[in-house]
């Protein structure tokens, strides 16, 4: 059972006590009250009747609390039952969670070559198939690709096109023949793994999706089997290699230069994109205002059946007039109402609970001083349980017999002055308000990276980064918190009002069933059917990244002579691009596409990183910390609408799902909004922890180290305490995805994960290929963090440093020196006045290197710790030629316009990829001669 259950049955055991004790005092009220006579309303009658009224209202609260436990509980005991007969194992399918599930692959080491307190940092080397790439490579080398929208995609592509042209890093530079050799592959056709993150990945996903074949029939199509690639053109007894597409000139290459504005590059294009936002919209706001209609209807019902309240919902007035009936008047007709009278008992009521946490507090308090062991530390802990749980019971009594009584009220008397004629107009702002702060908070998520030049002079600008949009955003919510409780307060008064408009006698027939039906059974149907995800910007992000990045090169030769054409065609909707078969290439690296996982409570990472590990990849998905599952077999697990998340086009959108609910390390008081808006990105896909439950995989999370030696020395470990999940994965994320996503609940133990941005984990991918223990590892930076500070590499030293133990030192001197990044350090050729303005903006070089050491815990052989790290920065170098140094100084934002700019024209587009080629001819300039790694 989950926490959140088990707590909940221990407030509904506490119910019940209070409800039966309550009932007990309430019949020996009466019992004296009827016993003695005199006035029911004074002397020692009165204390009874009061009495009485306080134990009936705590039972009738008691017992509303203790009856939510009946359905919790049929539901439980319903899926509990639904688990057992999936995971009964003569049903057919019922091992889906066995052929899915990766085994731990991890580094082979003995108690004797590492310590225990590098265990921590074993486990984070868990990487299905990494060993056999070690196995069959002296040296495994890697790219990144970093995040950063199109900005770093277009530089990721002038960066992947020099290393299309350029030997593999074991070969001489120069060789005078390499380029002649038809046969001979390239850098980027002879690394292990492209590792790409957010704008990264539109880039590898373009380069992955250029080199499949079409496919052949409805089989291929269906995703029953890989995609295969294609032969080459230059030698047609091998397969395409990857540095044979996207070349300069090609027709791929210009399709992604007329559509790097690939959101929106028309103005239909922009209303359909706003539209979508306006869409997502409404549908959170339905699901957000359907809770309070339907909490509302209920409270409404129970306070005008049940007299509980110590102030009158609603006041009944003389019938055509604005005269209140005083409670004198009501009571005058004997089958008046008891809920349009004032019951003060509510106040004992709320009294009661106060005074038992408050003497139990006092007694767990003198227990601390007076007393100490292990007898009393129970005693003080279980008093202190009680006092909590009597504190709770005293809010929502307070809240069901003062507060929300005296809220209908308020709002009643609003509405008869006629303040409900500007509810329409109310409605409407605050919808207004949350879709105009959308779309800003969107904008504005990195406009603190703007020059002041810019983004101009304004009283904005003095505030600090991110205070402007985190106002909006807090007003929106104040805002719609009230709103909450107006529809709430509303609803409750509208229902209370209707069933007691005859002040005595029987309380107005309703339509119960049809009511009940339409006000919350049909709501919860119909949320529970709609796919969360689906009414995201996910799928439209999605296919727009499809239209500009998923091309293939079509030709087609005349068959009367020698001519042809030659023509980039867009991946067509009925192709899915399934991840399991068209992610990888027959004869090249793999391509892996980091995404972040976001984790709350038992498990979750360090403060501020919020995130965890979360890879796809044509093999495998998840991540260390929540474990492997294959993909071609988790494909055919799933259910369709999870299927349309496991393809090649949706691990791009996902990898650079920036704008997200959830943002990991980037969290700015934004990601509420964007839960509140439907303005956001990222999926929820299936949760490796949750499939390692079903298939008992799961080991004990001890962090004690005697249990890792004792693992590791082969003495089988404690078994852990079992969950009971469902042992299917679901049809639909329903609403209570949204309300996780709202709230941040993000369950180790559930059977979804909430997947978005690579960066909110770590932007670079370099904690990825050292992961996988690469020796000599290229990383193209496009990010928008601006030297001299290069946070983004930072955050990636100290993660690895932390999670892995690998040390990374960078050279602090020479032509490929840290210091040569910064700005300011370069100099303008031949002292060229023409760029004066540059000067404070121009670097020495683009290029750092850097010194990798990995610890024992890796297990790698000790004379194979050591690699090469060569890392490049998009900055303004002095060797940039003439033209893109006047694009420079005309635009000061370059080479860090934000990532929320996915509007880049021909200039922008130009401009990054020449110098993503800048990036990467000095990249090879780095790597000759060959990388000494021994």
């Amino acid at each position: 059972m989950s926490p959140f259950g088990e707590r909940f049955g221990q407030i509904a055991r506490w119910a019940i006590i209070v409800a039966a004790l309550a009932n007990v005092i309430e019949i020996i009220g009466l019992r004296i009250g009827t016993s003695v006579a005199g006035d029911p309303y004074s002397g020692l009658n009165g204390f009874l009747t009061t009495a009485t009224g306080a134990a009936e209202t705590l039972k009738v609260c008691a017992f509303f609390v203790s009856a939510l436990a009946v359905p919790a509980a049929l539901v439980a005991l319903g899926l509990r039952a639904w688990s057992r007969l999936q995971r009964s194992p003569h049903r057919q399918g019922a091992s889906w969670w066995d052929d899915s599930w990766r085994d731990v692959e991890l580094p082979e080491v003995t108690p004797e070559s590492v310590s225990e307190a590098q265990w921590r940092w074993r486990n984070a080397y868990n990487v299905p198939g990494a060993e056999s790439v070690r196995q069959r490579r002296d040296i495994v080398e890697a790219i990144c690709l970093s995040g950063g929208g199109v900005r770093s995609a277009c530089v990721a592509m002038g960066a992947l096109q020099v290393f299309s042209a350029t030997p593999p890093a074991s070969v001489v530079v120069n060789d005078p023949e390499w380029a002649t050799k038809s046969r001979s592959p390239a850098l980027v056709d002879c690394v292990d793994y492209i590792i790409s993150v957010s704008g990264g990945g539109y880039t590898a996903g373009a380069r992955l999706l250029g080199c499949q074949e079409f496919p052949a029939d409805e089989t291929d199509l269906a995703g029953e089997k890989p995609i295969a690639t294609p032969a080459s053109r230059v030698d047609p007894s091998r397969k395409l290699r990857v540095s044979e597409r996207f070349e300069e000139g090609s027709v791929e290459f210009e399709h992604i230069r007329r559509h790097s504005s690939f959101i929106a590059d028309s103005v239909p294009a922009m209303v359909r994109a706003l539209l979508e936002v306006f869409k997502n919209l409404m549908a959170s706001v339905l699901i957000v205002f359907w809770l309070p209609v339907a909490i509302g209807f209920l409270a409404g019902y129970l306070l005008a059946y049940l007299p509980v309240a110590a102030i009158v919902p609603v006041p009944r007035y003389w019938p055509g007039t604005k005269m209140q009936l005083s409670e004198f008047q009501i009571k005058w007709n004997p089958a008046y109402f008891p809920s349009l009278v004032h019951h003060a008992a509510a106040w004992w009521a709320v009294a009661v609970p106060i005074a038992v946490a408050v003497v139990a507090s006092g007694v767990a308090l003198s227990i601390e001083l007076l007393q100490v062991g292990p007898t009393s530390e129970r005693r003080r802990r279980h008093l202190r349980t009680a006092a909590q749980v009597a504190g709770v019971f005293a809010a929502a009594v307070l809240v069901v017999t003062v507060l929300l009584p005296a809220w209908m009220r308020f709002l009643s008397n609003l509405s008869l002055n006629g303040g409900s004629s500007h509810l329409g107009g109310t409605i409407g702002a605050i919808l207004g308000l949350q879709y105009v702060t959308a779309i800003v908070a969107m904008a504005s998520k990195y406009r603190g990276r703007i020059p002041k030049q810019v983004a101009g002079g304004s009283w904005r600008d003095k505030l600090p980064r991110g205070v402007l949009p985190l106002l909006l955003v807090m007003l929106t919510l104040a805002v719609l918190a009230v709103a909450w409780l107006v529809v709430l307060g509303a609803v409750a008064a509208g229902v209370f009002g209707y069933l007691t408009q005859g002040v005595a006698g029987h309380l107005r027939p309703v339509a119960w069933l049809w009511a009940w039906l339409v006000v919350v059974i049909a709501p919860i149907i119909i949320l529970s059917a709609t796919d969360v995800t689906s009414l995201s910007l996910h799928p439209f992000y999605r296919n727009r990244l499809g239209s500009a990045f998923a091309v293939r090169r079509m030709v087609q030769r005349f068959w009367w002579g020698n001519g042809g054409t030659c023509e980039a065609k867009e991946y067509p909707d009925d192709e899915a691009t399934w991840l399991h078969a068209y992610g990888g290439v027959e004869d090249g690296p793999q391509f892996v596409f980091a995404a972040a996982a976001a984790i709350s409570g038992k498990g979750k990472p360090a403060p501020g990183l919020n995130a965890v590990s979360y890879t796809l990849s044509d093999q495998y998905i998840g991540g260390p910390d929540l474990g492997w599952l294959k993909t071609q077999e988790l494909w055919t697990a799933c259910p369709s609408r999870l299927k349309r998340d496991l393809t090649v086009k949706a691990a791009m959108a996902i990898s650079g799902a920036a704008v997200a609910s959830t943002m990991g390390r980037q969290n700015k008081g934004l990601q509420t909004l964007f839960a509140l808006s439907g303005a956001r990105l990222g999926t929820w896909l299936p949760n490796p922890n949750y499939v390692a439950i079903l298939s008992d995989k799961t080991v004990e999370r001890d962090p004690a180290p005697t249990s890792v030696m004792a693992e590791l020395k082969g003495t089988p470990p404690r078994t852990p305490q079992r969950s009971w999940p469902l042992g299917s994965l679901p049809t639909v994320r329903g609403f209570t995805y949204f309300y996780r996503e709202l709230f941040g609940i993000h369950s180790i133990d559930a059977s979804l994960v909430q997947v978005t941005d690579g960066g909110h984990y770590e932007n670079l991918g370099l904690v990825e290929a050292l992961r996988r223990r690469c020796r000599l590892i290229i990383c193209i930076d496009g990010g928008g963090d601006t030297p001299p500070l290069l946070s983004g590499l930072a955050d990636a030293i100290r993660l690895a440093q932390a999670e892995l133990g690998v040390k990374i030192t960078l050279e602090e001197t020479g032509d490929y020196g840290v210091g040569s990044l910064a700005p300011g350090s370069g100099k303008l050729p031949n002292d060229d006045k023409a760029f004066a303005s540059l000067q404070p903006r121009l670097s020495r070089g683009c290029v750092a290197r850097g010194k990798i050491l990995y610890p024992d815990a890796s297990g790698l052989p000790a004379d194979k710790r050591t690699g090469k790290l060569i890392f490049a920065k998009a900055v303004v170098w002095q060797g940039c030629p003439d033209w893109l140094l006047t694009y420079a100084a005309a635009n000061e934002e370059f080479p860090h316009d934000p990532t929320t700019n996915q509007w880049f024209n021909e200039g922008q587009f130009a401009a990054y990829t020449a110098l993503g080629r800048i990036l990467g001819k000095k990249v090879v300039e780095a790597l000759a001669p060959a990388p000494d790694v021994k």
